[in-house]
């Protein structure tokens, strides 16, 4: 049991982590409503019975969105809900269950990333990168919070997962289904990993077939699904895009600088791994790290590649991901939130290579300063509601 333990202590960091933030925050941001609501709706008045008491129902004009994510997590938090309905009549608890069932949802999909991370970079870097993210208040906090994004982030960890493992079909096919399901500008993230691939030589006819089956396979799950509880025939993230993209409206909701997302919103989210990032991607650095004697660091600078190909290979396609999504007008942090587990990971490289020779300096420093910051934001979303 104790070996159990020590083996996933950093999963457990991380799950303590989201669960803290789902217990200290109970305020809402506006776009989580719909899927809360959903949630309870789905909670209180059932599938059966029909949609006449939902919410959407009674209060009509909102933007429609899928029910397929509140289904599931309403689905896997229904046993804990209704004993807790039988404790206590308040409906608090049931927003307090279904964000905790959410936040391991999405810790579940994290160790899934971080186990792939283990088989390609090695079980230190692994674990460094849970610590890495377990110190970080915006992935943790987000972890809980039902916004589409956050439904999306748990099937791209695990696409991310499929593509370290150099499996192009599950990783094709969850990028599809969440870009069709649950928000259309997963494209955005989806383009330059296909190009990744491509360039990888992976076949152009498998990855048309395989995004079109699993295209009309999403498509006719979020239509069916979706129409019964809009009680129309509609695809929700289809009227999502003609709002935001078409009509152009989502430039209403107040727009940033093109370069705002690299110079405010990721140091925001990333803290102090933010200064190892551009190293965790170099070759050279590490190797003159494990340098022990001039001739060895002379070497080592002459022979030893500027970066890292390996991590090379993940981080350029989310590079052009947050690159693209500058273009627009209108920006959230949430809307590049794929961009920070890849990146977390660049910086778990370095922290494994030099942490032998700078343990103070890296890991303590680094890491107890966004510990630090952490809390600061733990302070302001526990209190208000938190942007």
């Amino acid at each position: 049991m104790l070996k159990l333990l020590e083996q996933h202590a950093d999963v457990a960091l991380v799950a303590l982590a989201a669960s803290a933030y789902v217990l200290l925050c109970p305020y809402a941001k506006v776009e989580e409503s719909f899927n809360l609501q959903a949630s309870h709706d789905l909670l209180v008045h059932g599938v059966r019975s029909g949609v006449a008491n939902y919410d959407h129902v009674a209060f009509p004009g909102v933007v429609p969105r899928t029910f397929l994510g509140a289904l599931g997590v309403s689905a896997l938090a229904s046993p804990v809900a209704w004993i807790t309905q039988l404790l206590t009549a308040r409906t608090l608890v049931l927003q307090y269950v279904v964000r905790w069932t959410l936040a391991m949802c999405s810790t579940a999909a994290l160790t899934f990333f971080r186990n792939s991370i283990a088989a390609k970079f090695g079980k230190d870097t692994s674990r460094f990168f849970m610590l890495i993210c377990a110190c970080q208040f915006h992935l943790m906090f987000y972890f809980g919070r039902t916004l589409p994004n956050t439904y999306a982030l748990v099937l791209v960890l695990c696409a991310y997962a499929f593509w370290i493992y150099d499996r192009a079909k599950p990783t094709i096919f969850l990028l599809t289904f969440t870009t069709i399901v649950f928000r259309g500008d997963t494209a955005v993230l989806f383009a330059p990993i296909l190009l990744s691939m491509l360039l990888a030589r992976v076949s152009i006819v498998r990855i048309i077939l395989w995004g079109l089956t699993a295209s009309i396979a999403s498509l006719a799950l979020t239509v069916t699904v979706d129409s019964y509880f809009w009680q129309r025939w509609l695809w929700p993230e289809g009227e999502v895009l003609w709002f935001n993209t078409v009509q152009n409206k989502s430039h209403e909701w107040g727009v940033h600088p093109r370069l705002w997302y690299f110079y405010s919103a990721l140091p925001r989210a990333l803290l102090t791994t933010t200064l190892l990032l551009p190293f965790g991607i170099s070759g050279l650095l590490p190797a003159l790290v494990r340098s022990t004697s001039w001739k060895e660091l002379r070497t080592a600078w002459q022979s030893a590649p500027l970066v890292d190909a390996s991590v090379l290979k993940f981080v350029w396609p989310i590079g052009v991901y947050v690159a693209l999504f500058s273009q627009l007008p209108h920006k959230e942090l949430r809307f590049i939130f794929n961009a920070i587990p890849i990146l977390n990971m660049a910086s778990a490289v370095l922290i494994t290579t030099c942490h032998t020779k700078f343990p103070l300096l890296i890991i303590g420093g680094c890491l107890v300063v966004s510990v630090v910051g952490s809390v600061f934001f733990t302070m302001a979303a526990a209190t208000h509601d938190f942007t």
